[in-house]
């Protein structure tokens, strides 16, 4: 669907291939989360990644590629396979053997605990960072990443991933965000794609099989072309911080001006994330602090 009216300058924008694209995945590789899976599910959704990149790369030859996986442990680069920042178009049997030995091979560490969440903040600040080293060498590239999570929603991720968030953003890094589980949505993943000006999409039922229609009508195309295209309808944005410390969303919080991170209460003397110390509330001139007297008993 076209939008009403665009001008002659924007038509020309959207039309022009002259800027090359680097996309950057980052997939869940939690060792918990694929072992409590039917088997086939990873070997599926590594074919739907196969038909997206090439896809992608049958766009453009310039268009380049990276791909990072996420366990608890570490985040490792998957592709390219030398020390390149993003690779250019290749074979896609080299591709496939690439992503399939790196990501049976993150799966089958070990997770450090059952309840280890995948250090998806980490990876994501990892393809951001080459996406940015990328973009220094060609400054017309257009940067853009995709987030495909098995994960349920982790509290104590929250803050890294709106970190990110903000960087993608300040960056102009789109990030579309993909939630594999069939639990509730995703705040954190909702708040980063909303932040960030990418799309959300919990795959569930019907619409797990039809993951492959959604990356190529929804993600393959840039940010100039989705002007020209109907966005996919988005769930309710759930726009509420969770505290640091006790976990739980807030209608009203209090934020750190240095770390971002959000508290409950008011009353704390330092963050307790990054040690910054908040300024007392001040006294109004002439006023004195009342001490407690304790009462007689």
């Amino acid at each position: 669907v076209c939008p009403p009216a665009m001008k002659a300058e924007e038509r020309r924008a959207v039309g022009s291939s002259a800027s090359p694209s680097v996309l950057a995945v980052v997939v869940d590789c939690s060792p918990v989360e694929w072992a409590a899976r039917p088997a086939d599910e990873l070997p599926h959704l590594l074919e739907q990644l196969m038909m997206l990149c090439s896809a992608y790369w049958s766009l453009a030859s310039s268009n380049r590629l990276l791909v990072v996986g996420a366990h608890p442990a570490a985040a490792r680069l998957l592709w390219p396979e030398r020390r390149e920042l993003a690779a250019e178009v290749a074979p896609p049997h080299r591709l496939r053997a690439a992503l399939a030995r790196g990501v049976r091979g993150l799966v089958a560490l070990d997770p450090l605990s059952d309840a280890a969440a995948p250090a998806l903040a980490a990876a994501l600040s990892l393809a951001i960072c080459r996406l940015e080293r990328v973009r220094r060498e060609e400054p017309l590239a257009q940067p853009r990443v995709l987030l495909l999570s098995a994960s349920a929603e982790c509290p104590s991720a929250s803050l890294r991933l709106t970190n990110a968030a903000f960087a993608a953003k300040k960056l102009e890094v789109a990030i579309d965000t993909v939630l594999l589980a069939p639990t509730a949505d995703s705040i954190s993943l909702q708040q980063l794609a909303h932040l960030s000006g990418g799309v959300y999409h919990r795959a569930e039922g019907s619409s797990k099989e039809g993951l492959g229609c959604f990356l190529l009508f929804s993600v393959l195309p840039d940010q100039h072309c989705r002007r020209l295209l109907a966005p996919p309808p988005q769930s309710r944005l759930e726009t509420r911080a969770v505290c640091t410390l006790t976990k739980r969303h807030l209608d009203i919080g209090y934020t750190c001006s240095v770390c971002l991170a959000v508290f409950e209460k008011h009353s704390l003397r330092e963050c307790a994330v990054c040690g910054t110390r908040f300024p007392l509330p001040k006294l109004a001139p002439g006023a004195k602090l009342k001490k407690k007297v304790a009462k007689a008993k």
